[in-house]
């Protein structure tokens, strides 16, 4: 027995919830950047879907002129939006996690084959029956096929979620959390649904997905630097505050500040885009080199600061010996057309005589004058090579 007051509060809160994320967007449709078009999309795809679905349990039984033709129309743009909405979260988690347009035009013009043969058999379906029929009392009934179509929506579901955990550690993206917090209230609906029929709670658990993964984009938004993948300064100024308020057994705080060598010669020489390649590269570096051993920040242009709590300055010192050691295993194996390296000053923090701005004065003063050795260090052999 079909439950039309509880579809009609889950489709509408649905509706109601996405509506929200699309009247917060402040910034024009035609200027938005790849993935936000992607996540959107995927808003509207939802928002369409709950409208149709509501409309589709209505006219389910209903003899009325014309609701044959209408009940298959709609049953196969259910199933086509379901595909089209897969398709775009895992291009969305593509994206997000590579910023890569070549490699999603190498790359889902064969991982959309499956979605592609799905939405024919769909076209199809308006003349003979493949996923569904519509019987003479105008009843909804699926066939033996019906399985193909959702297997395909969930396989690139699971595509998408797998994609984000294999190479989680490989970019410097925070994305596995938000990805499983996205899934979960689908597979609850999409369960839920299964053994309650009657009841839609499918698109009500993707638009709660969908909500929970725009919160988290709002706060990559707010904390993480676009061109580097680590955290911004503004995260480093509530990062500092609330180390200082907690007592740490794991050790002082410490700190390691970095200043790229060169980097004005990079921009000069290669141009600025291949200069915002090197903070990009950067950024991946010092992800990979930190670890959960400490927190790794863009401070601002080509410095950066790591945040860690150390019980020795042995720790501190073998930080930053892994960090060189990342760095010179960059140079030896990269193509770029830069080489990276690093001034590094460290330092830790006096919470009872220090305020951060000391903090920071004394791991600038650190940095710059290890920047002095590296000058006289490459002055040296110059003066050795012109006598």
């Amino acid at each position: 027995m079909i439950n039309y007051p509880a579809i009609y509060i889950a489709n509408g809160a649905a509706v109601m919830l996405l509506s929200l994320i699309l009247l917060s967007s402040k910034r024009p449709s035609i200027t938005r950047l790849f993935d936000e078009r992607l996540f959107y999309g995927m808003v509207i795809f939802n928002i369409i879907q709950c409208c149709i679905e509501t409309v589709v349990f209505i006219l389910d039984g209903n003899m009325a002129y014309g609701s044959h033709t209408l009940l298959i129309v709609l049953n196969a743009a259910l199933y086509i939006n379901d595909i089209i909405f897969a398709f775009l979260w895992v291009i969305y988690a593509d994206y997000k996690l590579f910023g890569d347009m070549r490699r999603i035009r190498r790359i889902y013009p064969y991982v959309g084959i499956p979605a592609i043969l799905v939405l024919i058999c769909c076209i199809i379906n308006f003349v003979t029956p493949v996923f569904f029929t519509i019987n003479e009392y105008n009843v909804y009934q699926r066939t033996g096929l019906y399985i193909i179509p959702f297997a395909v929506t969930y396989f690139y579901m699971a595509y998408g979620v797998l994609l984000i955990y294999l190479n989680r550690n490989k970019v410097q993206k925070y994305l596995f959390m938000p990805a499983i917090l996205f899934m979960i209230p689908i597979i609850i609906g999409s369960l839920l649904q299964f053994f309650f029929y009657g009841y839609s709670l499918i698109w009500l658990g993707v638009a709660i997905g969908l909500v929970s993964l725009f919160l988290n984009v709002q706060n990559e938004a707010a904390y993480i630097d676009a061109l580097s993948g680590l955290f911004n300064r503004h995260y480093l100024d509530s990062l500092f505050l609330m180390c200082l308020r907690r007592e740490d057994a794991s050790g002082v705080l410490a700190g390691i500040m970095l200043d790229i060598d060169g980097f004005k010669k990079v921009n000069d020489e290669f141009g600025h885009t291949v200069g915002d390649d090197a903070i990009s590269e950067v950024g991946r570096l010092l992800y990979t080199a930190v670890g959960d051993k400490g927190v790794s920040c863009r401070y601002g242009g080509d410095e950066f600061i790591i945040l860690m709590h150390a019980k020795s300055e042995k720790e501190i010192i073998d930080m930053v010996n892994t960090i060189k050691a990342h760095t010179r295993e960059f140079n030896e194996s990269s193509n770029k057309p830069y080489k990276i390296h690093f001034s590094i000053g460290y330092s830790t923090y006096d919470n009872e005589h220090e305020s951060t701005d000391d903090f920071l004065r004394k791991l600038d003063t650190s940095m710059y004058e290890d920047k002095k050795r590296n000058i006289a260090e490459r002055v040296i052999p110059d003066r050795r090579r012109t006598t």
